[in-house]
């Protein structure tokens, strides 16, 4: 299981609470975790796996949580439809895109999240990075974490997953006859990328907010997510 890591110890813009620990986790896909790390979330308090990939990827690689007695197994896919062709990445481009089109589903993710006996949750995509990223960066904002400790989780991503995500992902492109080139920036998590997000979610939305609120969250909502997912500071 690639990029796992707890969300817990990051500091509110206020200084005055910090998000908890054992609460809230991220990670990479869970269809290669053994019995014993399976024991082991479940042995710390995990009770959900929220999983953001689409149907395609899940068939292809099926979380060993899917039938569990133990956890309770989400699916919340960002995207569920076939790759487009000659797609030509631009992560900076596709996160904002990703904000614009995806409004509903992370108000919807914030309100799982705060339903009775959902947390301590994972949240989880195929590598942990990108759809897991967004998700996570919109969860630590509206939580009130500072931009900049966002933009260093997110960089985290990077090398949590080594060299050897590098391999893969340049054997993945260039057997679909893809330019490395302009491929190759995807494997990366440069913290600035995560800020120009944020700043977009600011500039575009006024906030986040006013992001949710707009995409269907209640108000309420927000006070909920904060209370849970954050603690006083001793």
């Amino acid at each position: 299981m690639r990029n796992l890591r707890d969300v817990g110890g990051y500091p509110t813009t206020d200084g005055q609470r910090q998000t908890r620990w054992r609460t809230l986790y991220r990670s990479g896909c869970t269809d290669e975790l053994d019995n014993a790390g399976q024991r082991w979330l479940s042995d710390v308090g995990l009770r959900t796996i929220i999983d953001l990939r689409d149907s395609q990827e899940v068939a292809e690689r099926p979380s060993v949580f899917a039938t569990s007695s133990q956890l309770g197994y989400v699916r919340m896919p960002f995207y569920d439809g076939p790759p487009l062709d000659n797609f030509a990445p631009d992560l900076h481009r596709g996160y904002r895109r990703e904000l614009d089109e995806l409004g509903e589903h992370l108000a919807g993710l914030v309100h799982t999240l705060v339903a009775p006996g959902t947390l301590p949750a994972l949240v989880h995509c195929a590598a942990g990075k990108d759809r897991t990223g967004v998700a996570i960066g919109v969860l630590l904002a509206a939580v009130g974490t500072r931009p900049d400790l966002i933009a260093e989780d997110y960089a985290l991503s990077e090398k949590c997953l080594g060299p050897d995500n590098v391999r893969t992902a340049r054997e993945w492109v260039l057997r679909r006859g893809y330019d490395w080139a302009v491929w190759e920036h995807v494997t990366y998590t440069p913290p600035e990328r995560m800020l120009y997000t944020l700043a977009y979610l600011e500039e575009r939305y006024g906030g986040v907010e006013q992001y949710l609120v707009q995409h269907g969250l209640d108000r309420s909502k927000l006070a909920d997510i904060r209370e849970l997912l954050t603690e006083e500071v001793l």
